[in-house]
C-alpha cells in the first residue's frame, strides 16, 4: 500500500469561499453565515470537504482536460456513470450507483483513491469573522437590509491518495470493493447495464487492460497520468463561492508532502497552530513525526513548498527540518509550492515505474 499524502495552508484574507446560507432562526431573515466548526469552546469557520473535492474535481477537468463522468438524477439521488475506465474522475472520486429494475438491484461502489479533510480555519471565529452589513437600493422604494459573515484567516487541509487503488478495480463482492460487475452475473432484465458493461469491458481490453476475475487493471501509463495530475492540480485550484466580492486565490501558499507504506498522515494535526493572534510552525513536531514512520516513509524524502510572501518568519524553522532530517538520512526538499508539487508528482510517476 503506498499513499500520496500532504497538508496544505490557503491564505483567506478576505473570503466568504463555502456559506452556510440564511440563519432561518433569526426574525428578519437576513444573515447570511459562515460555516462554523466547535472545538474545545471554541468555533472555527471551515469549507465542507465536498466543496474542496469539487473545486478540485472542476480543476482537473479546466487544466489537465478530465472528461468527467456524467451526472444522472434518479427521485432523490443523484450519481455518475460510475464508469472508471472512460472518466478519471470516477476512478479517482469514486462513486456508488446502483443498477435496478424490477425486484433486481445490484449495485457497484469505489472507495475514493483520494480523500481529504474539510479547510478548517485556524483562527477561531471570534478573531476572524466579520458581519458586513450591507443594503440592497437598485430597485424603487426603501432600501433593503442584510448582513452577510466573511472571514480573514487561513484555512488548513490534508490529504491521502491511494496509488495503488488509482486505476485497479475490484469485482469482489463486498461493499465497497464492487468496483465493477462481471458481464456474466448481470441479470437479462438488465439488457440496458448488460449492453453498457459489454462496452466497458471493450474499452477496456482494447486499451489493453489487465482483466482477471477478481479486478481489472489499467495500463501503468493511464495510472501514472491520472495519480501525478491529481496531485498537480493543488497547483492550479480554483473555485469557491462568493469570489465576485471577496475575491481569493484558493492555490496553497505552503504544503508538505510524502509518500508512506500504509494509509497515515502525519501531518494533519498541530504541526501549524494559532497562538495569540499568530500562526506558528513546530518544526520540532514535524521532524519527531517523520522520525515516528521514518520505517514507513518510502522514498526517504519530504517536499516543502513555501510561497515567499507567505509567513516570511518560517525559513529558519525550515532549515532546521531540513537540517536535522538529513542527519537522520531523509532529504528534505525545500521550494516554491509550485516546484515541490511538480517534483513530488514525478516521485509518483516513478512508483509506476
Amino acid at each position: 500500500m503506498k499513499f500520496a499524502v500532504g497538508m496544505v495552508l490557503i491564505d483567506a484574507p478576505h473570503s466568504a469561499l463555502n456559506m452556510l446560507g440564511i440563519d432561518e432562526s433569526l426574525p428578519e431573515r437576513t444573515v447570511t453565515r459562515v460555516k462554523r466548526l466547535r472545538k474545545g469552546g471554541l468555533s472555527y469557520p471551515y469549507v465542507s470537504p465536498q466543496a474542496w473535492r469539487y473545486w478540485w474535481r472542476k480543476t482537473l477537468s479546466e487544466h489537465f482536460g478530465w472528461t468527467l463522468s456524467p451526472l444522472f438524477r434518479e427521485e432523490k439521488q443523484v450519481f455518475t456513470a460510475a464508469n472508471p475506465i472512460v472518466f478519471p474522475d470516477d476512478d479517482v472520486f469514486g462513486y456508488m450507483r446502483a443498477f435496478k429494475k424490477g425486484n433486481v438491484n445490484i449495485t457497484v461502489t469505489r472507495m475514493s483513491p483520494l480523500k481529504n479533510t474539510p479547510l478548517i480555519s485556524l483562527f477561531p471565529d471570534r478573531s476572524s469573522i466579520t458581519a458586513d452589513e450591507g443594503y440592497a437600493s437598485r430597485h424603487e422604494g426603501d432600501p433593503v437590509p442584510y448582513t452577510q459573515e466573511f472571514y480573514s484567516t487561513v484555512l488548513k487541509g490534508a490529504f491521502s491518495l491511494d496509488l495503488d487503488a488509482v486505476g485497479r478495480f475490484t469485482m469482489v463482492d463486498k461493499a465497497g470493493f464492487k468496483n465493477l460487475l462481471n458481464v456474466g452475473e448481470i441479470p437479462k432484465s438488465l439488457s440496458e447495464v448488460k449492453s453498457e458493461y459489454e462496452a466497458l469491458i471493450s474499452k477496456a481490453k482494447e486499451i489493453k487492460a489487465e482483466i482477471s476475475e477478481k479486478e481489472l487493471i489499467m495500463p501503468k501509463e493511464i495510472r501514472k497520468k491520472r495519480a501525478s495530475e491529481t496531485i498537480k492540480a493543488l497547483r492550479y485550484i480554483f473555485g469557491g463561492a462568493k469570489q465576485t466580492q471577496y475575491l481569493t486565490d484558493i492555490t496553497p501558499k505552503f504544503i508538505i508532502m510524502a509518500m508512506f507504506d500504509g494509509g497515515i498522515n502525519p501531518f494533519i494535526s498541530d504541526i501549524v497552530y494559532e497562538e495569540r493572534g499568530e500562526i506558528k510552525f513546530d518544526s520540532e513536531a514535524l521532524i519527531s513525526r517523520i522520525l515516528e514512520f521514518n520505517d514507513i516513509l518510502n522514498p526517504k524524502k519530504l517536499f516543502i513548498g513555501k510561497d515567499k510572501g507567505f509567513m516570511r518568519g518560517w525559513e529558519d524553522e525550515l532549515k532546521k527540518v531540513r537540517d536535522s532530517l538529513d542527519k537522520n538520512g531523509i532529504k528534505v526538499v525545500i521550494a516554491s509550492v509550485g516546484d515541490a508539487i511538480e517534483k513530488f508528482a514525478k516521485e509518483i510517476e516513478a512508483y509506476y515505474g
